[in-house]
């Protein structure tokens, strides 16, 4: 049973489980893009899955449509290993805010 249900099965007032299932999804994301980050050297990390996570960062964390832009500028650099060390930055930006946020 994933998060989701099971909090649904909860009856509790406030909002806590929300908290809880947002910050889940969050979590997920940033280890997604920390693999992101990892495998660009030797991987085209684009696609669906980034841009959804993309989509989540850009809807939920502070100034997410400039940091989501840096990541996919990043990710357009030819040299590897140029690439991997301006997305670790990136990467490592989004994270940074999502911590001063909560």
């Amino acid at each position: 049973m994933d998060m989701k249900g099971k909090l649904g099965n909860v009856s509790f007032g406030g909002n806590w489980s929300e908290d809880i299932l947002a910050r889940d999804q969050l979590n997920s994301i940033l280890d997604f893009l920390d693999l992101v980050a990892c495998r660009c050297a030797d991987e085209d990390m684009r696609g669906d899955k980034l841009e959804e996570a993309l989509a989540y960062v850009s809807e939920h964390i502070e100034k997410g449509d400039m940091l989501g832009e840096a990541l996919r500028k990043a990710l357009a650099l030819f040299e590897p290993s140029a690439r991997q060390e301006a997305v670790i930055r990136a990467v490592r930006l989004i994270e940074r805010f999502v911590c001063e946020k909560g």
